[in-house]
């Protein structure tokens, strides 16, 4: 039988597990340490909010898994940070603002945001802000809102400096509204970072996302997943499967925990929120804050 060369163990990859040579995982993988956020964020923070150059970041997990509480948090850290260095060097403006883009009907969770929430492109007249579209239209209607709305909120805010951290609470659905909508978030994905844009999105399942979401992004969050299948994936963003797949299966799903990679240094962690999210009351002319009832 002939060998295809495709089919040869590359020598540059080759590693030993338990004495035997294994191309399929990595020899320099160590398994990552459990360090709660409470400890981890602060550098997360350091990294995702003053780096010379913004950096995506990207939360996979099944629904309940903890992925909103997450994204939430990691917001609430970067306007603190950005505060705490507006007043450490005087300045007027924070450096990097926030607007977290929402497409559901309803959901108790944001109301622990405490952020103003914007109904209408003409209402963000400053960032750190929920943009919350909401209509009582129902199917390929509903979507259509949704599209107008979001296709418009990125062209407005594709300028140079625009400086936002730019969240997207499901990703999956964004893409899903149109083909031109999908177009402009790989416009986004690849050139944003020219902007001073960080894109901050949040997805269910790797499965149908666009590839640049995973190979754009530095930063990478997954939670445990229900399936097996999905497994794998979930696995394949993080690194070798054989490696991977037993930290995922490893996670606390009750403690929420996840794992938190930096694909830049190849460092990554264990982690789980511990500290709880109080509702940061940024005052805006004009518009409500999101707090809870």
């Amino acid at each position: 039988m002939t060998v295809q060369p495709e089919d040869i163990e590359p020598e540059e990859n080759r590693g030993t597990r338990g004495g035997v040579i294994d191309w399929r995982n990595d020899p320099n993988f160590r398994w990552p340490e459990r360090v709660p956020w409470s400890e981890l964020g602060p550098d997360f923070t350091e990294q995702f909010s003053r780096g010379d150059q913004p950096e995506d970041a990207e939360i996979i997990g099944p629904k309940g898994s903890g992925k909103t509480h997450l994204m939430m948090t990691i917001l609430h850290d970067h306007y603190a940070d950005q505060k705490a260095w507006q007043q450490e060097r005087g300045a007027k403006n924070i450096r990097q603002g926030a607007i977290m883009v929402l497409t559901k009907r309803d959901d108790d969770i944001f109301q622990q945001m405490g952020w103003p929430v914007a109904r209408n492109l003409g209402e963000i007249r400053d960032t750190n802000v929920v943009f919350w579209p909401q209509t009582g239209k129902l199917g390929t209607e509903r979507k259509q809102y949704h599209d107008e709305k979001i296709q418009g909120l990125l062209n407005q805010l594709w300028q140079p400096k625009a400086n936002t951290v730019l969240a997207f609470d499901e990703i999956g659905y964004i893409e899903s509204l149109s083909g031109e909508l999908r177009a402009l978030l790989l416009q986004y994905w690849r050139e944003s970072r020219s902007l001073g844009i960080s894109l901050l999105a949040m997805k269910q399942r790797p499965q149908g996302a666009l590839r640049d979401m995973h190979s754009e992004t530095p930063w990478t969050a997954v939670f445990k997943p229900k399936d097996r299948a999905d497994a794998e994936r979930f696995a394949e963003l993080l690194g070798h499967r054989r490696d991977w797949m037993p930290v995922l299966d490893s996670l606390d799903r009750q403690k929420r925990e996840f794992v938190l990679r930096h694909a830049i240094s190849d460092q990554a962690f264990i982690s789980w929120v511990d500290v709880p999210l109080s509702p940061q009351k940024i005052q805006r002319k004009g518009l409500r804050a999101m707090v809870s009832r």
